[in-house]
């Protein structure tokens, strides 16, 4: 009964982060939501703006000069909406990078708005915008190589690991349920295992995001990552703590049964 109770718990885990993964960045369109909204953060628009003065002063080092007013002047576009039809490409183009499982960073060409992003540097120093060449933006690293390498790894498998995970889940517990000796204790089982897979559901929604981030050197991937994991986290830990509610009361339905059958018992 523990060894079922156990593999229940594994099942109802995995079935659900599966989902989640599949519900948040599994699709192109839910990837793009998602992503759309991670780009709106400021601390997202200021990394981003931070990237691009850096690309531009490594090409052209006195840029560092003008370095603050040129983010946020740069920030400023990115809040205006200027920038918003290079961004939807590169979002499109990252999705795809992302869930090929590509072991290198994912790199945007931003040549197309290189008017738009020199022209604020151009007001503080004409001269200093004029020497920034167009190269300077057609690779611009957005997400380092430790950026989500699981959905790569998953993508193609995420509603397969889901539904039979879930189904497993289910099937166990019906089996053990069905076939226990005494089923009320074999409820309360069930209901604990439920239980604990959603508060560890609960728990990796709360700090997922933060572990991730640890291992990612590049400052614009983990403030993205970090970001994308505030977006799409709400959905994970309401799911955990319907998990644990649904568990909880299973197993206090196990109790009842069991107080019940013992007073059963006693008045016979």
């Amino acid at each position: 009964m523990i060894t079922i109770s156990v593999l229940i718990s594994v099942l109802a885990f995995i079935a659900t982060v599966a989902l989640w993964i599949e519900r948040s960045a599994g699709s192109e369109a839910a990837f793009s939501a998602n992503a759309a909204e991670v780009l709106t953060m400021d601390s997202s628009q200021q990394a981003l703006a931070e990237r691009l003065m850096d690309e531009a002063i490594d090409a052209v080092p006195l840029l560092a000069l003008v370095r603050g007013a040129g983010e946020q002047a740069t920030v400023a576009l990115l809040d205006s909406g200027a920038f918003d039809e290079a961004m939807n490409r590169v979002i499109v183009e990252a999705h795809r990078h992302v869930v090929s499982g590509a072991d290198g960073p994912f790199t945007a060409d931003l040549t197309d708005v290189r008017d738009v992003l020199v022209a604020p540097i151009a007001r503080i120093s004409p001269d200093l915008a004029d020497r920034i060449p167009v190269e300077v933006f057609e690779n611009v690293v957005i997400l380092d190589s430790g950026a989500l390498p699981i959905l790569g790894t998953l993508a193609r498998g995420l509603p397969a690991i889901a539904i039979f995970s879930a189904a497993g889940a289910v099937f166990l517990a019906v089996a053990l349920v069905m076939l226990a000796d005494r089923r009320s204790v074999a409820m309360i089982a069930v209901g604990l295992a439920v239980a604990f897979a959603g508060l560890g559901v609960t728990i990796w929604g709360s700090v997922g995001g933060s572990v991730a981030a640890e291992r990612i050197d590049d400052d614009l991937t983990r403030t993205l990552v970090v970001n994308g994991y505030a977006v799409i986290n709400p959905w994970l830990r309401s799911a955990g703590l319907v998990l644990a509610i649904g568990g909880i009361v299973f197993a206090a339905g196990g109790a009842i049964a069991a107080a019940a059958r013992r007073g059963t018992v006693r008045a016979s």
